[in-house]
């Protein structure tokens, strides 16, 4: 199934994207002023691509394996920074294309007074031979470390900056367990002991059913909400079949 063209079909999931980048627009004005007194995010919030703008394409999320709160994506690093990759409301960590280009869409999220800011935003659009890719049987490497011309948001200037990671993507056939099957693993408890202990609710479990016991790319939750509307049975069909739409740009 070709997503990108079936996205025009689909109504409910661009609905859902344009009321994300609305909210996105509100969320910068809110940072803009949080950085008055967080100089740090100064420094935090930035983009390759024209800003604002709706961008409707599927996206897919770089997720480690189990997926626990506060180890939630998978790394990137600004200037040697690490990212932060913990889990929150309107936090994402997506991969998508736009034509041959592919963009790397990541944003932490945080509150204060009942109001909603970016601790980290990055939208970067990479070209053909500025990230490397590799594919295997049903394993999926996409790898980027380069340095590019990009806007802070905060400061409007433009800035080099210095941007690497090193996604992945393993088969998950046969390594996603219900989350009854979670709840029983003593390799979710020691994963669990080690991020805040096992009585933490794993939020990826929580929202689809079921985990992922490796590093994977998963459906962004707007996808999986639609899964039926893009003609697959359930949310565990659509992942079981993310290794598609890349292996198609990728091609």
């Amino acid at each position: 199934m070709d997503l990108d063209q079936k996205i025009s079909e689909v109504p409910e999931y661009t609905e859902l994207l344009s009321k994300m980048f609305d909210e996105d627009k509100k969320r910068l004005e809110f940072t803009k002023k949080m950085a008055e007194e967080m100089k740090t995010l100064t420094r935090r919030v930035y983009s390759s691509m024209k800003w604002p703008t709706k961008l409707i394409h599927p996206m897919f999320e770089a997720r480690t394996a189990y997926a626990v709160p506060n180890n939630y994506f998978q790394n990137i690093q600004v200037d040697g920074e690490k990212l932060g990759n913990s889990f929150a409301h309107g936090a994402m960590r997506s991969l998508f294309f736009v034509g041959k280009r592919l963009v790397l869409f990541s944003k932490g999220v945080y509150f204060k007074d009942g109001k909603e800011f970016f601790t980290s935003f990055l939208l970067l659009h990479l070209e053909k031979g500025e990230y490397k890719h590799v594919q295997g049987a049903g394993e999926i490497h996409i790898s980027a470390d380069v340095e590019k011309p990009m806007q802070n948001l905060i400061t409007g200037a433009v800035e080099k900056k210095k941007i690497s990671f090193n996604f992945q993507h393993q088969p998950v056939q046969g390594r996603i367990v219900s989350k009854e099957q979670v709840r029983q693993s003593a390799r979710f408890k020691k994963v669990y002991e080690r991020y805040g202990g096992a009585a933490m609710k794993s939020a990826s479990v929580d929202m689809e059913g079921y985990a992922i016991t490796v590093p994977h790319f998963s459906p962004h939750p707007y996808l999986l909400q639609t899964s039926q509307k893009f003609g697959y049975e359930d949310r565990k069909e659509f992942q079981l079949h993310v290794v598609d739409y890349f292996k198609n740009h990728l091609a």
